[in-house]
């Protein structure tokens, strides 16, 4: 095996660990410690958790290397997907691919939700307004539906990887597969697809936030308390940078792919990089959440710094802080 094929094969373990760590805490901390003034939220935040949580549970099982060949993309997995054949692993690439994009988009919800409140009184025009959005969940099905639609033939891939690359060192990877010419165009395609929504979505994502601060200004909502209205900023904020995170991926991935085409070699980073990279936002997301939404980073404060209070608990020592927000 080549330096980064260990270098890897030693970074998937301890990451997913950690995650494992994050998303544990993010369930914890919603459960018990959203506020009144953030009940509704609720459902969105577990959404998100799970969808992030799912989307990094793929790419530890599939660990990827891609490697770019004339007719088609050699799919090497290197989790535990590939026990279970090139297919499933094929399988699970694509629903990975599919569910960052879905993280990205229940966080614009989330974003849009909250700016909506803000707007609006009526709790049925609130709703519909909310569901009017859902609408865009139809590109995510559509996407995923493209990818599955055209047959690959992993033999053929297998064969023209190996007489591509002979020089490497297939053993880890079993009998693996990938997408074939057909597959390969719709994934070329689906590249630069990717990439414009990942700037449509912060471009939108932007706006809502500056519609959601200036409502949040004192003279626009007076009857809204000053702890209040600093929680749902520094909410707002972080959920605009949970929408900004996937650009950290698709842009190095992107420019990569360009290169690629230009010169017509692939670079042997470049084959580690789109799981890797991809999995990064997702594993930031967890982190943002629990900074920028103030009960969850209160509770997390509370846990680590140990102040006396009358039954020196967590919980209580967490509502003396909550209650000014």
């Amino acid at each position: 095996m080549d330096i980064l094929q260990y270098l890897f094969r030693f970074y998937w373990p301890p990451f997913y660990l950690l995650s494992l760590c994050l998303f544990s805490t993010m369930y914890i901390l919603i459960y018990n410690f959203t506020t009144n003034v953030l009940k509704a939220m609720r459902y969105f935040l577990y959404a998100s958790c799970t969808a992030t949580f799912v989307s990094l549970t793929l790419a530890f099982g599939t660990q990827t290397r891609n490697i770019d060949n004339e007719n088609s993309m050699g799919l090497l997995c290197d989790g535990f997907c590939k026990f279970l054949g090139p297919t499933f692993c094929a399988t699970c690439y694509k629903a990975y691919a599919t569910s960052v994009l879905t993280v990205n988009l229940i966080n614009l919800h989330t974003l849009y939700y909250r700016t909506v409140c803000l707007k609006l009184i009526n709790a049925q025009e609130i709703g519909r307004n909310t569901l009017i959005f859902s609408w865009h969940y139809l590109f995510i099905i559509a996407y995923l539906t493209s990818t599955l639609i055209p047959p690959s033939d992993h033999l053929a891939v297998y064969n023209e990887t190996l007489a591509h690359y002979p020089e490497y060192d297939y053993t880890p990877y079993l009998n693996f597969g990938g997408f074939s010419q057909a597959q390969k165009v719709y994934l070329d395609n689906s590249t630069v697809a990717m990439f414009l929504v990942t700037l449509y979505f912060p471009m939108i994502g932007s706006y809502w936030k500056h519609q959601a601060m200036k409502l949040l200004k004192p003279h626009v909502s007076p009857n809204t308390s000053d702890a209040t209205r600093v929680m749902f900023r520094k909410m707002i904020i972080g959920l605009n940078f949970q929408i900004f995170l996937p650009m950290l991926s698709y842009i190095p991935v992107v420019f990569l792919f360009i290169l690629i085409q230009v010169t017509g070699h692939q670079f042997l980073i470049s084959q580690y990089t789109i799981t890797c990279l991809g999995a990064l936002p997702c594993f930031l997301d967890p982190i943002f959440q629990i900074y920028f939404i103030t009960p969850y980073r209160n509770a997390v404060r509370a846990f680590f710094v140990r102040k006396p209070s009358a039954d020196g608990s967590w919980a209580t020592r967490v509502s003396a802080v909550n209650s000014v927000a």
